[in-house]
């Protein structure tokens, strides 16, 4: 059996090693509930490359990511945007569609059912990276699930093919 592990995130650095560190472990399943896609965060090679590889080898991936606004990300770029683009039957953004929702101000990273880097506050990079504290990550998948099934599929991503 494992043990419950608590790590706490002070500052991007912090954040950013937590997020390169369990991505690495993900084997089938990521759930991203996110603000803006936290591109300080997020749109690194280290993450994009491994989701990436995800959906091209595992045939039973399922990557899915909840942003409540992608707008301020696109004019920059963003590789989930390009990746669920891409790779639409593995990667799917959505949007929130209830204002509860919209107003979450938490960022999780949920990877398989044993690992989560949950930012409570994301602007400020703070929050904790726990591991293997199984029920603790049930109760958020479950919320998540919840979001999800209360949410849009983003406009953003949507590819227009001429």
């Amino acid at each position: 059996m494992n043990d419950i592990s608590v790590e706490t995130l002070n500052g991007r650095e912090d954040c950013v090693d937590a997020i390169e560190q369990i991505i690495e472990q993900a084997d089938k399943n990521i759930a991203i509930f996110s603000q803006q896609l936290e591109p300080l965060l997020y749109n690194r090679p280290a993450v994009c490359d491994k989701i990436s590889l995800l959906a091209r080898t595992n045939r039973r991936a399922n990557i899915r990511i909840l942003a409540q606004s992608t707008k301020s990300v696109l004019a920059e770029g963003h590789c989930f945007i390009s990746l669920a683009q891409r790779l639409s039957s593995f990667i799917e953004i959505r949007n929130p569609n209830t204002q509860e929702l919209r107003s979450f101000a938490e960022s999780w990273l949920i990877i398989d059912n044993h690992s989560i880097c949950e930012l409570n506050n994301p602007e400020r990079y703070e929050g904790s990276l726990i591991l293997q504290d199984r029920p603790l990550i049930k109760e958020k998948l479950e919320f998540f699930d919840y979001a999800w099934d209360n949410s849009d599929p983003d406009p953003n991503v949507r590819r227009l093919h001429i």
